[in-house]
């Protein structure tokens, strides 16, 4: 009876499998059948390709990584692109830079280092429900510095942060603590995420695509002072809205808490020589990110040296096959996604997308240098965000559209692309929108009403956040950049 209905769960999974590649693939062909004669060869068959590739990452009947494949294949066969250009996106910067952070994030967690920041940083905030949450959200934007990675990150204090608010559910607080927890996790890994280059994928991507498109070099420290007061800001916002939205009600025995905090700190012993190597990588190349405009180093390189360090004998602590144990799949994404992107731009079919995609209507406005117009392009990012899940495919199909839609409008669509990244990175409505989204929800403490009910406030504060920093301190900073 068990082996029925196992087999029957396999051949449901499969049959779910078979029809959502089936569906991509009959959009492939009848986009290719229609665009090809209407719009030529290369500009027809990029559209197919990664519409239909799209298509696959949204519904995901097979690996995201396998699509990649797909899509650098479909890509090549049916010439919609030279080799060069199909492939440009895997040299890029952007591609080492998630390379070596993957490979920083893999040495990080071979170490207790994060979860001793944590406890700790807890203890400082005081265990009470509320002081643990900003404690969360103060760690994150302590690791987003040093991991570049928001899974990792994600994954890396999910236990802490189970059991913690397990813990703080035994000592007399409401169980709505325990989801206040878990959603500053997934909220608090983006939104401490955006003020560092190399803290999300979406990151890199936007500023590979500025610097690929546009006059203007997006290194670390600029990138740092464009996102750095939206992190500040949207900080204490998470924290008030995720608190009025799951009250922790009794404050219970903080004494009880303490103990245990202080007994998990004790369990960990002693820094180790492991640990203190590592901070000191992790502190120089910090160091070397932060002082870009004096050395000209792309943001991979110092990623590149810490990688290198803490493989080499004397100043190592993990042995090189451990460092290489890492999801190869997310650098997949970052290469075929840059693909994509010039393959949109150069073909015209960017152009072509904008003029379905953003209505003629909205285009005077959005495009406008005001206040309301940074609004509208933050609410349009993320409506067409609750159907496309997943950030990097997201960004690969809005940027192109709007730096193509900016030269139309005579204009350098800098802050506007920077709206598009930033607004695609801060998904917090529906599960699916981002990884520690979909991490913390496996834990089965979460429904998808826990989502929208804190979700909603957040993201409408979000819109108003970014617009206002787009409106009034990127100029200043603009201004202070070219003295």
């Amino acid at each position: 009876m068990l082996i029925s209905k196992f087999d029957g769960t396999i051949n449901a999974v499969s049959k779910k499998q078979v029809i959502s590649v089936s569906a991509a693939l009959a959009c492939f062909l009848l986009l290719y059948r229609l665009a090809v004669p209407a719009l030529g060869q290369e500009m027809g068959a990029a559209l197919a390709v990664i519409i239909g590739g799209v298509l696959l990452w949204v519904l995901e009947p097979i690996p995201l990584s396998l699509t990649c494949f797909i899509i650098i294949f479909g890509l090549m066969v049916t010439g919609a692109a030279t080799t060069d250009t199909v492939l440009s996106g895997f040299s890029s910067n952007a591609t080492f830079l998630i390379l070596a952070g993957l490979m920083i994030a893999r040495g990080i967690s071979h170490t207790t280092l994060g979860e001793r920041a944590a406890y700790r940083t807890i203890l400082k905030f005081g265990a009470s429900p509320r002081g643990s949450l900003m404690a969360l959200l103060v760690t994150l934007q302590l690791l987003a510095i040093f991991v570049p990675a928001t899974a990792v990150k994600a994954t890396l204090l999910l236990p802490i942060v189970y059991t913690l608010g397990k813990n703080l559910v035994q000592t007399g607080s409401r169980p709505e603590v325990q989801k206040m927890l878990l959603l500053g996790l997934a909220y608090g890994t983006h939104v401490t995420a955006l003020a560092v280059l190399p803290g999300a994928l979406g990151n890199v991507i936007t500023a590979d695509l500025i610097s690929a498109n546009l006059a203007y070099e997006m290194t670390y420290t600029r990138w740092l002072a464009f996102f750095a007061p939206v992190s500040l800001t949207l900080i204490p916002c998470t924290w008030l809205i995720l608190s009025l939205a799951f009250p922790a009600g009794n404050e219970g025995n903080p004494e009880q808490r303490v103990e245990f905090l202080t007994r998990k700190l004790e369990e960990f012993g002693p820094l180790k020589a492991s640990e203190k190597r590592l901070m000191a990588i992790l502190f120089m190349t910090v160091a070397l990110w932060m002082t870009d405009f004096l050395h000209g180093w792309p943001a991979f390189v110092p990623a590149l040296l810490a990688v290198i360090l803490m493989a080499l004998p004397g100043t190592g602590f993990i042995s090189w096959d451990k460092l290489l144990a890492i999801s190869w799949g997310n650098v997949l994404m970052v290469g075929t996604n840059l693909s994509m992107g010039l393959v949109l731009i150069g073909t015209g079919a960017a152009g072509y997308l904008a003029t379905i995609l953003f209505p003629d209507s909205l285009i005077p406005h959005v495009f406008a240098f005001s206040a309301v117009g940074f609004i509208l392009m933050g609410v349009l990012v993320h409506f067409y965000h609750l159907f496309i899940g997943n950030v990097a495919t997201l960004i690969i199909i809005m940027v192109p559209m709007v730096l193509e839609l900016g030269t139309r409008a005579g204009i350098e669509p800098l802050y506007w692309v920077l709206i598009t990244g930033a607004s695609s990175l801060l998904g917090f409505i529906l599960v699916i929108q981002t990884m520690p989204g979909v991490i913390v929800y496996s834990t089965g403490k979460l429904n998808a009403l826990d989502f929208i009910k804190a979700g909603v406030p957040l993201t409408l504060v979000s819109i108003l956040v970014v617009a206002l920093a787009a409106r009034f301190w990127w100029p200043f900073l603009e201004m202070l950049f070219s003295m």
